[in-house]
């Protein structure tokens, strides 16, 4: 598979899963926080709302070295990106990134001056598919037994972003 395609696969994944687990580097080591991000493929970034006082804004300052994990379980397909984020202030960003999802934990407004973006520049990225029947799972687990090779377990594939 090409990396144009590999990329398009990743991208329409995070889409579809959304929330990820954020990892930054603070002063105690990492940490990792659920966040959700819009996605936005053609500027190859993923941005967040975040309160400029917190722990999240405070890392993505100081070291921005940023992974994100996203993870569907039910549909056993798991992402994750490695790249750069910054903190951004533009008031011009943050109101045309505004959404109602945002005013659930910004109740002032797209005008609360407490209100900075994250921005998510990925790298690298990689991604897993694996088969989120049950059945078919056994199958492989039970076949990989029988021949003592490794199961088969769906589609990988990781590509510079």
């Amino acid at each position: 598979m090409d990396d144009a395609k590999t990329r398009d696969i990743i991208w329409r994944h995070i889409a579809a899963i959304g929330t990820c687990m954020m990892v930054t580097h603070g002063d105690d080591g990492m940490i990792a926080r659920p966040m959700r991000g819009i996605m936005e493929q053609e500027g190859n970034s993923i941005w967040f709302f975040s309160d400029r006082n917190t722990e999240t804004a405070r890392d993505a300052k100081a070291t921005q070295d940023c992974c994100l994990t996203f993870a569907d379980l039910r549909g056993q397909t798991f992402v994750s990106a490695c790249g750069q984020i910054e903190l951004v202030e533009d008031r011009a960003e943050i109101k045309r990134l505004w959404t109602e999802g945002a005013s659930v934990y910004f109740p002032h407004g797209v005008q609360d001056e407490a209100i900075v973006l994250l921005k998510f520049t990925p790298e690298s990225a990689a991604y897993w598919d694996a088969p989120s029947n049950p059945v078919v799972l056994a199958i492989k687990f039970l076949q990989a037994k029988a021949s003592g090779k490794r199961p088969a377990l769906g589609t990988n594939a990781a590509v510079a972003m």
